[in-house]
């Protein structure tokens, strides 16, 4: 009997205060080109599709996505130098776009790079080590 009574009045609390609370996002004043609908998509298709992400995790959306499709890769394979391997050839053709664009990559994407490049030298020390390990006890043929 009480339970209700207490969610129902939490509700109720939560919407006072949500209406006290400024919409951030919301800017009347100075709209997106995916708010009026006339984005260059054909001119940019990755950087038009990524804009609304953009706008919520700020510089790291195409890392949060690409993280996705490796994070899908090993829980398939459970490879570590194939993963690594697809994630440098990831991150190398979208800095290679951004310099044939001209433009620099976000301040996010150098701290993710560092991250990236430190967790391939571990998993190929592992390769490394589980192959010299393999050999070393492999029995004579």
């Amino acid at each position: 009997m009480y339970i209700p009574i207490v969610g129902g009045l939490s509700l109720i609390a939560l919407l006072v205060i949500g209406a006290f609370i400024p919409a951030v996002w919301a800017d009347a004043e100075n709209p997106t080109c995916i708010e009026r609908g006339n984005c260059a998509f054909t001119s940019d298709p990755l950087g038009t599709m990524l804009l609304p992400f953009d706008m919520i995790f700020g510089g790291l959306s195409i890392v949060i996505f690409w993280g996705l499709v490796v994070g899908i890769l090993w829980l398939r394979t459970e490879n570590p130098a194939l993963v690594g391997l697809v994630g440098l050839a990831m991150s190398g053709a979208y800095l290679g776009n951004l310099f044939q664009d001209g433009v620099t990559a976000p301040a996010e994407w150098d701290s993710a790079r560092v991250i990236g490049g430190t967790l391939f030298a571990f998993s190929l020390g592992i390769s490394i080590y589980q192959i010299i390990n393999s050999k070393l006890h492999a029995p004579p043929q």
